[in-house]
């Protein structure tokens, strides 16, 4: 008979158990609750209305009693065999530390988020196929408990933050990060059943793929698991059994099958596939997925277990061979260099048991919108279900996936040691299938920040994580799936000889600016590949007011300021306007809240636009971050109500395959630099070295800034018009520059004096355009440009048959960064464009949904309808 899987999502219910800590409140204590499996307690408590949304107001403080309180799931269940000879509990994922018992009866305990459970409860069965109706209890124990035990063992932890989080393996940005709140969970957060099976089942499938002349070839590696109890043969031993493995789609249908002896319990099955159509990162190619089937039976045919799934063929190296600059880190998928352009992921929802497929898709479906083709999933989270990584195998969205470490220093002892080492191999295996993955990394900011911090002062001689990084994950990885890249941390030079974070080796993160420095130093380096950067603003005006009772809302009121978490959040967001837009700004939400957009878009298009064109030596660059988790200032681009800030438009241009940029002129040039003889092979990957140096410019007389144009994909034969414009908008000169590039690259043009030249600092600029691409260079900060008051006509028009209105604005005067902002109208209102700069004569278009031409008057007003010059209040005539 072929395994059978019930899964037990009905009839549970929750408790507190009775010597919870005193904060529960009279309401909680004794309650039982209806449960969603999966889920986690949060969620059934807040539908009952015994617990207030945590992430509303500051309902923070008043529900951490949750995460300090035991609590038990129950319901009833049948575990009777029904003619099979094995019947496994299976519990894909419990939050965090459980004991699991049947009618009293203890059959398993854990203390992993992370990983799957399987238990069998053969010996509580009565053995016969009658129904056995049996009391299920998960009784969870507050993680604080855990981590006090785990503490007392390993001793104190250096870290950046209060909470307990090393001490237990648990989403660490559960317990708060400077983007989230404290909401310590405990429930079945992934699907619990029962599986009743007979003489074998499949344990782990493991496709590793390769691409090989042209040819796609699947090597299934495939661990089972035999019952122990079915009949022998008439030597006394198990029979043999068949393992079939089909790869089918595009045409094609092949099948390999091996026999396996009742002395294995692994084998590994090949598949070819003739002409295998190529599995490409998102715009470079198709993604076209085959359909896998693998079968375990017996030798007569009869199928005991079977699993199914989609995977890509593609080969992937990670270049990380020495050069004359350092060592790069150059991702290669089917032999082609990719230009990475990516975004940081976090969990999204702090509740994670509540995140859907189709969540995943909309926020995935914003990183395609921007033009994101690698999504790297931040170690402080989770390891996410495959619907997230089958739709980026959909989407063609390389991931680069962290081993949940993060910030902080991780004890080596008992049990946390054997509970990674269990995680490690079962989410390596686990993941193994989806094309998309092509990086492991061990860890985030672990081993930087140990140099940074001094964490080894405090830690004698202790181990805090290191062996993790450097000896255990990469040997796991090396086992269990040797077709992926692993590197050590995040950043990491490729060497304990060098600083974690030197710009000329390997991955970078650039927090100095943003935490310390103003964004024109992204300008100081370009690193090799810059994994982590970013520049705070607020949610959605809407998103915010939704959170939070302040009335009014300031920068200063006590709801916005608890839904801002990083350490002198609010003060760096004020220094960081102050170079261009200048001081008090505090006063005026509403302008403190535009121009906080307008600024984390600037300061990311300073860093893209830098990096991009000091191509090849930077490879890429993964904006910190993509999502929310909930309504909160952070690095975000899309807010944890879906709304796109102005940063995700910005995106969009920064991240397309051809960039142009107006850029202060370079004192870096990337160059072809050749290695000495015999040194021109990586030992790692047998590829060739890339061949890139950094070479200094000698002072060049003229215009101080330059056209750069980055062409990812092929070359350009184009031209480019730039002009010189005073802010009435009169046309001072104009040229029209030739670019022409062969293949991918990075084409710069100096500007004539003519153009690149102001007469007036504070009362010029220059405009580059090349097809839809705009660049706008100032040469002086907007606080001391003299802008003038911004003319232009709006017309509103419905569109047929949607509820969306067609805006068109047409500019009689220069107009800069025209922003709409309709989610101040409606809170379905959105808009598909973020700041606008337009010269005299010029119109753009929007489409804005969820509002009406009704809406005409409310969406032409400020603050809804705004431009740079009204925020500043520094119209000259």
């Amino acid at each position: 008979m072929t395994l059978d899987r019930e899964e037990l999502r009905d009839h549970w219910t929750v408790t507190p158990v009775e010597d919870g800590p005193r904060t529960v409140p009279d309401a909680v204590r004794g309650a039982v609750v209806a449960a969603t499996v999966p889920g986690q307690v949060h969620t059934d408590l807040e539908r009952e209305g015994l617990l207030p949304d945590p992430t509303f107001d500051r309902n923070e403080t008043a529900t951490a009693w949750v995460g300090q309180t035991d609590w038990a799931y129950r319901r009833t269940v049948d575990v009777g065999p029904r003619g099979f000879e094995r019947v496994d509990l299976v519990c894909d994922g419990l939050d965090t530390v459980a004991t699991l018992t049947l009618d009293g009866v203890q059959i398993g305990t854990t203390r992993n988020m992370h990983r799957r459970y399987r238990f069998d409860v053969r010996d509580v069965t009565d053995g016969t196929n009658a129904s056995t109706e049996r009391e299920l209890e998960i009784l969870f124990e507050s993680p604080y408990r855990e981590t006090e035990r785990v503490a007392a063992r390993a001793g104190a932890m250096p870290g950046p933050y209060d909470e307990p989080f090393p001490y237990i393996r648990k989403s660490a940005s559960n317990f708060g990060w400077d983007w989230g709140l404290t909401a310590v969970t405990s429930g079945p957060w992934r699907p619990v059943a029962i599986e009743r099976w007979s003489t074998a089942r499949l344990r782990d499938v493991r496709p590793l793929v390769d691409v090989e002349a042209g040819e796609g070839v699947l090597d299934a590696h495939i661990a089972f698991e035999r019952s122990g109890m079915n009949d022998l043969d008439q030597d006394g031993e198990d029979d043999d059994l068949v393992l079939v493995v089909t790869v089918s789609g595009h045409g094609t249908k092949q099948r390999s099958r091996v026999n396996v002896t009742p002395q294995e319990d692994e084998a590994v099955v090949t598949v070819r596939i003739p002409d295998a159509e190529l599995w490409w990162p998102r715009g470079y190619g198709a993604q076209p997925l085959y359909d896998v089937e693998v079968h375990l039976q017996t030798v007569d045919g009869d199928v005991l277990d079977r699993t199914t799934f989609r995977t890509g063929f593609r080969s992937v190296v990670v270049d990380t061979a020495e050069d004359t600059v350092g060592r790069p880190f150059a991702i290669r998928v089917n032999s082609t260099l990719v230009d990475v352009r990516g975004v940081n992921w976090i969990p999204d929802d702090v509740i994670v048991s509540r995140v859907t497929r189709e969540r995943y898709a909309d926020r995935l479906d914003e990183a395609v919108a921007m033009h994101a083709n690698l999504v790297r999933v931040w170690g402080g989270g989770v390891y996410e279900s495959h619907d997230f990584y089958e739709l980026c195998d959909e989407r063609g969205l390389l991931v680069w996936q962290d081993f949940l470490f993060a910030c902080a220093s991780y004890p080596e002892v008992e049990p946390i040691r054997s509970e990674v080492i269990a995680e490690a191999r079962d989410n390596v295996a686990r993941l193994a299938r989806h094309p998309s993955l092509v990086v492991w990394n061990g860890n985030n900011e672990n081993i930087w920040l140990h140099d940074v911090d001094d964490w080894a002062a405090g830690l004698d001689d202790r181990g805090w994580g290191l062996d993790y990084y450097l000896d255990l994950l990469p040997t796991i990885v090396d086992a269990v799936d040797p077709s992926r890249f692993y590197t050590v941390a995040s950043p990491w030079s490729g060497s304990e000889a060098l600083a974690p974070n030197d710009v000329d080796h390997e991955t970078h993160h650039s927090w100095d600016v943003w935490n310390r420095v103003s964004d024109e130093h992204y300008r100081d380096s370009v690193p090799r590949f810059v994994s982590e950067f970013g520049w705070q603003a607020p949610p959605a005006w809407r998103t915010l007011r939704d959170a939070v009772t302040d009335d009014p809302m300031t920068p200063t009121s006590l709801g916005v300021v608890h839904h801002q978490k990083a350490d002198d959040g609010m003060g760096k967001l004020a220094r960081g306007l102050a170079p261009r837009f200048g001081t008090g700004w505090e006063d005026d939400f509403d302008r403190w809240h535009w121009l906080t957009q307008l600024q984390q878009s600037r300061a990311i298009a300073t860093g893209v636009e830098h990096w991009r064109t000091h191509w090849p030596r930077n490879t890429g660059v993964v904006v910190w971050q993509l999502n929310d988790l909930w309504a909160v200032s952070s690095w975000s681009a899309v807010d944890s109500a879906g709304r796109r800030k102005p940063l995700a438009h910005e995106l969009r241009r920064l991240y397309d395959d051809v960039l142009l940029t107006l850029r202060p002129v370079s004192q870096v040039l990337t160059t072809i630099a050749p290695l000495p003889s015999g040194s021109d092979r990586d030992d790692r990957t047998g590829g060739p070295h890339p061949r890139t140096a950094s070479l200094p410019v000698p002072e060049v007389a003229g215009s101080p800034v330059e056209v750069a144009v980055r062409s990812s994909r092929g070359g350009l034969d184009t031209v480019v018009r730039v002009r010189r414009v005073d802010l009435g908008g009169r046309i001072l000169a104009e040229e029209f520059l030739p670019v022409r590039l062969d293949g991918p690259g990075v084409a710069v043009v100096r500007l004539p004096a003519s153009i690149g030249v102001v007469g007036d600092a504070h009362d010029e600029l220059v405009v580059a355009d090349m097809d839809w691409r705009r660049a706008v260079w100032t040469p002086s900060s907007d606080q001391d440009m003299h802008w003038r008051p911004a003319h232009y006509r709006v017309t509103i028009s419905d569109v047929p048959g949607v509820h969306a209105v067609r805006m068109v604005v047409e500019a009689e005067s220069l107009v800069r960064d025209l922003l709409v902002q309709p989610d101040r109208v409606s809170p379905t209102g959105t808009v598909d464009r973020g700041f606008m700069t337009l010269l005299p004569g010029e119109r753009v278009e929007y489409r804005l949904d969820g509002v009406s031409e009704a809406d005409a008057e409310a969406l032409t007003s400020a603050p809804v309808l705004w431009t740079l010059d009204r925020v500043l209040g520094t119209e000259r005539g």
